[in-house]
């Protein structure tokens, strides 16, 4: 039997290297956040805390200081960018008492200072903004009411964003500045008064759709998703 189980695995990387060298323009990756993955995500921030648990990846406001902005990434790392041509995908996302989103930013060189920043769009749940470096305002204006979703869908390419809520359309537009992204992240922001624990967001299921990468990089991803479903 291990002799026979060892054939099988064997042919599927075989079949696995011949569908990827015929096709390594793009990639589909999912993250059902049933465990922690460090070499897959990095929190960048220090007022909050990340944990997967229940199938849910968790983020929990833990400000430093009082009356202040928070603007925590819990970026993707798992596929370096630049990135163009993809769909983000969030199942069961939201938030209490706080923005909860997705964070597309690309890198920029400040003509004043010489310094390179980053810009942001921040696609929340219930609103969209546009920031430089940490400039996040977080008011208690909403486009939309919903603080929750069934499903959040973002895509991107060459400038034009297209952003979906469970089945809507909710924006479409194009800023040229932006020909590609640098890095995808999730993003947590609010403001915290005296209490510095006040906001917290979930989400079951991120899936992105058109990630350029190598065949080796599938074939590895390919061998590892195998490994995982072994008894």
């Amino acid at each position: 039997m291990k002799n026979i189980t060892g054939t099988l695995k064997a042919l599927i990387i075989f079949y696995s290297v011949l569908l990827l060298q015929a096709n390594t323009n793009a990639a589909f990756w999912e993250d059902h956040f049933e465990q922690e993955a460090v070499e897959d995500w990095r929190h960048v921030g220090n007022d909050s805390v990340w944990t997967v648990e229940d199938g849910f990846l968790r983020a929990e406001i833990q400000a430093q200081n009082q009356w202040s902005v928070i603007f925590e990434r819990y970026q993707l790392i798992a596929y370096p960018g630049p990135y163009n041509d993809f769909t983000i995908t969030l199942e069961t996302v939201g938030a209490a008492r706080a923005r909860f989103g997705i964070a597309l930013a690309k890198h920029f060189q400040n003509p004043l200072t010489e310094v390179e920043e980053f810009g942001y769009y921040l696609f929340f749940t219930n609103d969209m903004q546009a920031a430089r470096g940490s400039g996040v305002f977080v008011g208690p204006e909403r486009r939309w009411n919903t603080d929750a979703l069934q499903q959040m869908e973002l895509h991107f390419k060459d400038g034009r964003f297209q952003l979906n809520a469970d089945g809507e359309s909710r924006l479409d537009f194009t800023d040229a500045n932006f020909d590609h992204i640098d890095t995808i992240a999730f993003v947590l922001a609010g403001f915290v008064t005296e209490d510095v624990n006040r906001g917290s967001a979930w989400v079951n299921t991120f899936t992105i759709d058109g990630l350029a990468v190598s065949p080796k990089r599938k074939l590895t991803t390919a061998w590892a998703s195998l490994k995982q479903k072994q008894p």
